[in-house]
């Protein structure tokens, strides 16, 4: 059993529904399990809103929901539930996948099942991902489907063909990334701000390989609101996408405050500042970003316009906007470069996901 830390926007009481703070700047601890339970935290999903805490507990899932509820903001629930391996946040209900294979969709604050999308015969769905009203789901073939409305008569899944095998996918804002059994990364969507990774800012609405990452076999991949991220089997990380933020740890002087109808141009993409630093608004093609201590990395996770990353020695990493505190050093400033959370120095990471503006952070007891 580890504990569950949490930082950043805390508007509805996602975090901590018994804070009124708009924010929490510094990591506080989620107590989710009773404090002499052995079960532990095995995934949590966040919308901008709500969040859902999942523990495992003895072949079961207890499902904790907090936030916006029941058009209520600092709610909490809590609810049991089969064994789920995946979830997602689509509006203001949660898709789950179950252990069984089953793809359906709860209502967050009693459990019950909304509906239910059917796969094909004998297959069994392993991952659910969303982005916008979009769901995209993983099989056990291997294979991307995306779900339809599931209130429709009949909602039958669409295959998405890459023609290859999918071990993951996740989503942007407006976009889309798939990992291939062999290591290889896809990307379709809406690539204004550069975040398909394709060199251009064009869309595309079907999945490509990412032709810069080709030859480099990747293990993980990871989404933000306009910027995309993987990791290589040698632990090292390559970001794309939009930078206005310094989101992908590249240097920017841009202060925008939100996304633009502005589609950044090319020449955007690498601009000389006044002291001679390339700043970065997009990067349209994948590029490697020098880790502290040439550390290696293990896990990332985005945010809307944030990145985290877990190193392989339990660090934890953080960088981007920062406004609601999201990057847990007590302030909220942006940083342009990956800066280690000092709460956690002295502490062994497990694992880390973000939520739009917010971080659930786990640690070894």
């Amino acid at each position: 059993m580890g504990k569950l830390y949490v930082f950043g926007y805390n508007g509805f009481g996602q975090l901590r529904p018994d804070r009124q703070d708009n924010s929490l700047v510094h990591p506080v601890e989620l107590e989710v399990t009773e404090p002499d339970d052995d079960d532990a935290v095995a995934m949590v999903t966040a919308s901008w809103s709500s969040a859902a805490i999942f523990v495992a507990s003895a072949g079961k899932t207890i499902i904790a929901t907090q936030g916006f509820l029941n058009a209520e903001s600092h709610q909490c629930r809590k609810f049991e539930t089969d064994a789920v391996r995946s979830s997602a946040w689509i509006a203001d209900s949660l898709v789950v996948v179950r252990e069984g294979g089953e793809c359906v969709q709860v209502d967050p604050c009693t459990g019950l099942q909304q509906g239910r999308w059917n796969g094909p015969d004998g297959v069994k769905f392993t991952d659910v991902v969303c982005r916008e009203s979009t769901i995209l789901a993983l099989t056990d073939t291997g294979d991307i489907t995306m779900l339809g409305d599931v209130q429709s008569t009949n909602p039958t899944p669409l295959p998405v063909y890459l023609g290859e095998k999918v071990k993951a996918v996740c989503c942007g804002k407006e976009h889309s990334l798939a990992l291939t059994l062999s290591g290889r990364v896809f990307s379709w969507g809406n690539g204004s701000r550069g975040q398909l990774g394709h060199g251009t800012t064009e869309a595309s609405n079907t999945p490509q390989v990412i032709e810069a990452l080709e030859g480099v076999t990747m293990v993980t991949i990871a989404a933000g609101g306009w910027h995309s991220v993987s990791v290589s089997a040698f632990g090292d990380l390559y970001v794309w996408g939009w930078n206005e933020a310094g989101q992908l740890g590249l240097p920017t002087s841009k202060h925008k405050t939100g996304p633009s109808d502005h589609k950044p141009s090319i020449s955007e993409m690498g601009q000389q500042g006044g002291d001679n630093v390339a700043e970065v608004l997009v990067q349209a093609t994948p590029t490697i970003v020098d880790m502290p201590a040439g550390q290696e990395v293990s896990k990332v996770s985005c945010g809307s316009r944030h990145t985290a990353v877990l190193t392989r020695d339990g660090q934890l990493l953080t960088w981007g906007w920062g406004a609601y505190g999201q990057l847990g050093n007590g302030q909220t400033e942006r940083c342009e470069v990956p800066r280690a959370v000092e709460f956690f120095k002295q502490r062994k990471v497990t694992n880390v996901w973000c939520g739009p503006w917010n971080d659930f952070v786990q640690v070894e007891e």
